[in-house]
């Protein structure tokens, strides 16, 4: 019997801490990389960038190390690192203890929903033991109330290696007690490094927040918006064959120039996410007074943008206070439901506060009651996607809208593939939702709906009498909902099938209902009628003109007819009754199938036409499909013979 194979479990371990306190020297002992890669950086002997590198714990652990800047002008780059880690090495240098980074990063992981962590008091030998202690009760009382509160803590060298395997340790014993991600979910991954190599073209790296990804898989980058196709997947500088969830993985690209894409776009299976320029958002602040409308720096992910915080509940913010507030970026970012963030004050840079993304797509709304109870309904329902399914299907106010079933499946993250799909038929079948082109719509919004699309095709109808059928993209943009062309169709078939509604002339009318046409407007289209049936069959459109010129509708009647084929304008403008233009198609196609070519001075010889008559007709029937042309003589058009024998 063969050896009992280990499973191979990957995590995202990221530093924090304080500028200069020792992330990298210390993440330099524990793995022999140096994580510091930019020359720059070398030469200042201060993280600016993110830096990677992998270790093995042995047992099938396996992490990869995110080095993240201390320094506050390089928070952007922190809060892109944090993004996405399993577990946090928090860093406090032995010598300064507690500083405003220190506070800075510990705040950023809370609002980022970190959860575990080990901490490393780093310089251990530039003090002595007193005030080692005296350091490891300052950390006890600061670390207090937070996630931190009873984590391992050990003082460690990197420069004498003292403590460096405790530390080693203690953190393989808290990844143990990290649950895994669920597997199986739609994949995502926030891009935070951008490349092009030589022979391979676009590299894409980041941390896998969801999902699993493959060679020759078809993906999108948002907010780019452009498709692209997976060349190849690599993990810890290998080629593999599936890069899950929680893995650092670069993917090779095909289809995007490496110097299109930038830090902060995410690439996902295609439909997941969409660009928005608005965020609804619970915020706790660290700082105050923020008051309303006050210009915000938002990183969220990899990805930054600065915008105008809308307090929704309240004039303005004190630090301790949590509020809810609508962000309206000044450039479009990709987002989804629960999704952690943190706010800057876009000149100090310092923290504002942070919290999670409750609704990524929101209308813009005023300060309403109404507005903050149906986020507080989204709040309650994070980690239940039965109530959050509720709380967005049955809300008593706010938008009137469908959704995708990719725009679900993005607000329910962390549930496998298979269950969301569950959750999506009970829905239906509990009749909580209905759907439309596989699009689903809250069944109380049915009866509003519907009565919504019958009522704009009658008003649009009521105000043009002489309208046949309103089209559907003008029922789309007056209904009071916000549902995609797709679905609107369905909506409109659904109707005509229950006899609510009629197909006709390319558009949609109330069933057996055509034109109100007035008396007046009867009159006009009888003269034009009569006129062209008692005299000489092709008439001049002056001519025509002219005789309803008395009439109050003839203008509005003549183009009635027009559009409505009760009249032909052939070329030169040359009016005709459709029964003239019938009878001489039938008669051209049976001269030519005998004859197989005609000159117009011949045809006009044939009806005794003007020329000008002639060569309306023939170009008229060119260019219906009937005749094709050979230098001066028209032929009988192939297609249009064989339509004719069959």
């Amino acid at each position: 019997m063969g050896e009992e194979q280990t499973e191979t479990r990957t995590y995202t371990i990221g530093t924090a801490g304080h500028v200069d306190h020792g992330k990298s020297a210390l993440v330099r002992a524990l793995t022999g990389e140096d994580p510091d890669r930019l020359p720059e950086e070398k030469e200042r002997g201060m993280t600016i960038d993110l830096g990677f590198v992998h270790i093995d714990f042995g047992d099938g652990v396996l992490a990869t190390f995110i080095d993240v800047p201390g320094h506050e002008r390089f928070i952007k780059t922190a809060v892109a690192g944090v993004a996405g880690i399993d577990l946090a090495l928090f860093v406090v240098a032995a010598d300064e203890g507690v500083m405003p980074q220190t506070r800075e990063h510990l705040a950023l992981l809370r609002h980022l929903g970190i959860r575990h962590g080990v901490v490393a008091i780093t310089k251990a030998d530039l003090v002595d033991d007193d005030w080692l202690a005296l350091v490891s009760e300052e950390l006890e009382a600061f670390f207090a109330g937070s996630f931190l509160q009873g984590a391992s803590t050990i003082a460690a060298s990197s420069t004498t290696g003292a403590g460096v395997e405790e530390v080693r340790g203690a953190l393989k014993e808290a990844l143990a007690r990290v649950p895994p991600r669920p597997p199986g979910t739609t994949f995502r991954m926030a891009v935070d490094r951008v490349f092009s190599m030589r022979g391979h073209g676009t590299v894409l790296a980041g941390t896998v927040a969801s999902g699993e990804v493959r060679p020759r898989d078809e993906l999108e980058i948002q907010p780019l918006g452009r498709k692209v196709r997976v060349r190849g997947v690599q993990a810890r500088h290998r080629p593999v064959e599936v890069a899950a969830v929680g893995m650092r993985t670069a993917l090779n690209v095909a289809g995007v120039d490496h110097e299109e894409v930038e830090r902060g776009q995410e690439i996902a299976e295609p439909g997941l996410l969409a660009p928005t320029r608005r965020l609804d958002l619970k915020v706790t602040f660290d700082a105050g007074p923020v008051r309303h409308r006050a210009r915000v720096r938002l990183n969220k992910g990899t990805a930054e943008a600065m915008g105008r915080l809308l307090l929704l509940d309240a004039d303005g913010a004190e630090a301790g206070e949590s509020h809810y507030a609508q962000v309206v970026l000044e450039e479009p970012v990709v987002a989804t439901r629960y999704e952690p963030f943190v706010l800057r004050d876009p000149s100090t840079l310092r923290l504002i506060g942070g919290g999670k993304i409750l609704d990524p797509a929101p209308t813009p709304h005023r300060r309403q009651p109404w507005v903050v109870a149906e986020l507080q309904k989204v709040e309650a329902a994070e980690g239940d996607p039965k109530a959050l399914l509720a709380a967005l299907f049955t809300r008593a106010r706010g938008p009137k809208r469908s959704y995708r079933r990719a725009e679900l499946a993005a607000a329910l993250t962390a549930v496998p593939k298979v269950e969301v799909d569950r959750l999506l038929k009970g829905l239906v079948e509990a009749g909580t939702a209905f759907q439309l082109a596989g699009e689903y719509v809250p069944t109380a919004d049915r009866e509003e709906l519907t009565e919504a699309a019958v009522t704009v095709i009658e008003r649009a109808l009521a105000r043009d009498p002489l309208r046949e059928a309103v089209g559907r993209e003008e029922v789309r943009a007056r209904l009071p909902y916000d549902l995609s062309a797709e679905a609107c169709a369905a909506l409109l078939e659904e109707l005509a099938t229950a006899g609510r509604l009629e197909a006709h002339a390319g558009g949609y009318r109330l069933p057996g209902e055509g034109p109100a046409l007035t008396a007046a407007h009867r009159e006009a289209l009888e003269a034009l009628e009569d006129f062209l049936a008692s005299g000489p069959p092709m008439r001049g459109r002056e001519e025509v003109e002219q005789r309803l010129a008395s009439f109050a509708e003839g203008e509005t009647m003549f183009k009635y007819a027009l559009a409505r084929g009760r009249v032909v304008m052939l070329p030169e403008k040359v009016i005709v009754t459709p029964a003239y233009v019938d009878r001489m198609r039938e008669d051209l196609v049976r001269y030519l199938q005998s004859h197989e070519t005609v000159r117009a001075a011949e045809y006009k010889d044939l009806h005794n036409l003007s020329r000008k008559q002639a060569t309306a007709l023939l170009d008229y029937f060119y260019e219906q499909g009937v005749t094709v042309r050979e230098g001066g003589t028209h032929r009988l058009s192939p297609r249009y013979s064989s339509r004719n024998e069959n």
